[in-house]
């Protein structure tokens, strides 16, 4: 049995990563800090947890051996270090830091203390990607040559569910970077996964249209991003992201190849592969929705499979450094209106 902690307990943590981990046959879900007074209490005493506000006694807690990081991405550096030196396994929410710079000291402390970071990139749990990359695989739409991949929704204040904090989330986001930190680099890692292609320059344009602070001046950072990526072996492509989109949810990918298109969530959970010859093929990934996946609680089932199996991490932090790189790349476009290359 592997005792497992949780390290804040947001949206993020209540809604996925605390369920994945009381669900799962392998573990224990010990452990649960939180700096506000009385937050992990609430939460720990749903699940037999021990709460803390003082996260060197919860790493401290015996027999401790992984925890997720779940709090607010300018945290995870330091945060992640410490669980790292303290000698735990760790799932790091998405996007793995704020900076480069950072995201290397993360990877760089996690070599030195032997233990697996691992980085919660739910997209590549989807079925819908799973099938996609598949098929592309299988060559069933020839050689690709473009996409075009979104992920947009109304903003993450409307999934902040504390009492009297939906009000102020902009005021107390600051510091966390914007849209395509925070939504962005879901897309920024799919799309190489995805493909088996690497990014290698992009060309953006991030404003900021519509969120504001409580002062009601907009953000400081942008609320929708819109990027021109270009991929290894001559693939290019588009990503939209935002804050606002009012009314739905939009996640669609378009992969496009020489023998038809394949477009992942055209329906809700879904696969259609359309063939050069008019051929329509539907694929309903649908009853996976219910296997976790579908709350992306199936990322910390991963996670727990590395652990036990002591494979290699799903989600290296190699490949998080990768996606900070195009995110890096992304920033420096938007400021000089050029296309920018991947430093690798």
């Amino acid at each position: 049995m592997i005792l497992t902690g949780i390290i804040g307990c947001g949206s993020i943590a209540r809604g996925r990563h605390i369920p994945a981990y009381v669900q799962n046959p392998h573990t224990r879900l010990a452990a649960i800090y939180d700096p506000v007074p009385g937050r992990a209490a609430r939460e720990a005493e749903q699940y037999g947890a021990v709460p803390y506000e003082n996260l060197e006694e919860m790493l401290a807690h015996p027999g401790l051996m992984a925890v997720s990081v779940c709090t607010p991405e300018k945290y995870h550096r330091d945060t992640v270090i410490a669980a790292l030196k303290s000698g735990k396994h760790v799932l790091c929410e998405k996007p793995m830091a704020v900076n480069l710079k950072q995201a290397v000291e993360m990877k760089e402390t996690a070599e030195k203390s032997g233990r697996l970071l691992m980085i919660s990139h739910n997209q590549r749990i989807y079925e819908p990607h799973w099938k996609a990359k598949q098929l592309i695989e299988e060559g069933a739409v020839g050689k690709v040559l473009s996409f075009r991949t979104f992920l947009s929704h109304n903003g993450p204040e409307n999934s902040v569910t504390d009492s009297g904090q939906m009000g102020n989330y902009y005021d107390r986001a600051e510091g966390n970077g914007g849209v395509m930190l925070s939504v962005g680099c879901h897309r920024i890692d799919l799309i190489p996964w995805m493909l088996g292609r690497k990014i290698i320059s992009v060309m953006a344009c991030t404003p900021t249209l519509d969120k504001r602070t409580s002062d009601g001046c907009l953000i400081r950072n942008e609320d929708t991003a819109m990027i021109l990526l270009k991929c290894e072996g001559g693939i290019t492509g588009m990503l939209y992201t935002g804050w606002c989109t009012y009314g739905c949810t939009d996640r669609e990918t378009h992969i496009f190849g020489t023998e038809g298109v394949i477009k992942t969530f055209e329906d809700p959970w879904s696969v259609t592969l359309y063939k050069k010859s008019g051929e329509k093929v539907y694929y309903d990934l649908s009853p996976w929705a219910e296997k976790g996946s579908g709350g992306a609680t199936a990322i910390v089932d991963k996670f727990i499979e590395c652990i036990a199996g002591k494979k290699p991490s799903f989600v290296p932090a190699g490949e998080g450094i990768e996606c900070m790189q195009v995110l890096e790349a992304v920033r420096e476009s938007d400021r000089t209106g050029r296309w920018v290359d991947v430093s690798r």
